[in-house]
């Protein structure tokens, strides 16, 4: 099962317009998932690789900001749950908002399938997730998501950090995330937030020619049904070279 956060982004590990740059490797692990890069770029810092694509950089803090700051709309955070985001980024941004504002927030756990991810995260970059995983409110847990939202319900925030292609073959992203978003639904409160990543702002992926309007009107299909008062971002991440889609919205 593939749980990449971007795995048909529009940059692969060494995108065209950095190329020039020498890119220095760290470490490398083959876990039972997938295969784990930690590198440096001399522009962008320790970067996060799964499976040739780029996932997050030590630049790369506008990307974690974008993800946590909708929730700051629910006044008190309460109970988070953050799919995926096994770097830690996101765990880090929710629990400094929270110290720094005030955020009345409970619990933050974090589920990724992938235990390596987080100790390669760990040691390789704490500019991200700085002593998160060590948090008295977080809770890290390895398993699967999805099972993890089939069997929580009354949270307040769910943050979804991780592929909207479908995971199980022979089903269409349309069908994937209209399963997805009704299990996410019923974890939440009424009144809850989810926050997700989407996908680039170009008008076509230049790697896969996908459309953004197709990705983004199956994203807001899958939602409709369930969430409303809907929020977009378009936030500029540099190891990217673009902005970045996010959406948010409050569950009905």
């Amino acid at each position: 099962m593939c749980h990449h956060r971007r795995p048909a982004k529009a940059h692969p590990a060494m995108p065209q317009e950095i190329q020039h740059y020498e890119i220095t490797p760290i470490a490398r692990v083959t876990s039972p998932w997938q295969e784990i890069e930690i590198r440096h770029h001399p522009k962008f810092g320790n970067q996060l690789v799964i499976d040739g694509d780029l996932q997050i950089s030590e630049s790369d803090r506008s990307y974690n900001v974008a993800m946590v700051s909708p929730l700051i709309m629910l006044g008190a955070f309460g109970r988070v749950a953050i799919l995926g985001g096994g770097d830690g980024g996101v765990l880090h941004e929710l629990l400094d908002i929270d110290q720094h504002q005030g955020r009345d927030l409970e619990s933050a756990v974090m589920i990724d399938i992938d235990a390596e991810v987080t100790r390669l995260s760990r040691e390789y970059l704490p500019v991200l997730c700085g002593d998160a995983f060590e948090h008295p409110k977080a809770e890290v847990i390895i398993g699967d998501v999805f099972e993890y939202i089939d069997t929580h319900q009354d949270l307040d925030g769910v943050i979804y950090d991780l592929t909207i292609d479908p995971v199980r073959e022979g089903q269409s992203r349309r069908e994937f995330l209209q399963e997805l978003m009704q299990k996410v639904a019923r974890s939440l409160k009424p009144g809850g937030m989810l926050n997700m990543q989407c996908c680039g702002t170009r008008p076509f992926d230049p790697e896969t020619g996908i459309a953004r309007h197709e990705i983004m009107a199956d994203i807001e299909s899958a939602l409709a049904g369930d969430f409303h008062q809907f929020t977009e971002q378009r936030v500029f991440i540099p190891s990217f070279g673009e902005a970045w889609t996010f959406l948010a919205a409050r569950r009905k």
